[in-house]
């Protein structure tokens, strides 16, 4: 069950801290840096993505096991106490968080991704049209990483607090 823990919090961590980072400074800054930032994010986003799939499944599969194991088999009297309650809303919302990013952000940055390689083979700069359609893209990718990233904060602090209730 330690092990199960280590990987839970540490993977945890490593989530929520990557998408906080991502939503209030690399997204902003990247907006500000025009094409250049866009440019930039392909490439954090490329080594990023990836990474934060794979975390994001640790964090949630080995905190499945931990709940199952915690309540005693998903028990009834555990999962309806305060502790389990919070629990779950902590695991809601990070469950939630994953549809969210791979729905929005994994989509629509995939989006970014095939119209820049386009345009970098072709060795064009991008048409008003599609300058327009990068900044809408580039809009809803960060009002879904804001989302995950609140969706996320809400799932840590349910943990955190959980047995304290």
């Amino acid at each position: 069950m330690i092990w199960l823990r280590l990987v839970h919090i540490l993977s945890g961590i490593f989530w929520v801290g990557s998408t906080l980072l991502m939503a209030l400074f690399l997204l902003p800054a990247a907006r500000a840096g025009g094409a250049e930032g866009r440019r930039f994010l392909g490439g954090v986003f490329q080594r990023m993505g990836p990474v934060m799939g794979v975390t994001a499944l640790l964090t949630i599969v080995s905190g499945f096991f931990l709940y199952a194991r915690v309540s005693g088999g998903f028990q009834p009297v555990w999962v309806t106490s305060a502790t389990g309650r919070a629990y779950g809303i902590g695991a809601l919302a990070a469950i939630l968080a994953v549809i969210v990013g791979g729905v929005v952000n994994a989509r629509t940055g995939a989006k970014i991704g095939a119209l820049q390689k386009r345009l970098a083979s072709a060795g064009a700069a991008p048409s008003a049209a599609e300058a327009a359609q990068l900044a809408g893209w580039q809009s809803r990718i960060e009002r879904g990483a804001l989302v995950v990233a609140a969706l996320l904060v809400v799932a840590a602090a349910a943990m955190a607090t959980a047995r304290y209730l």
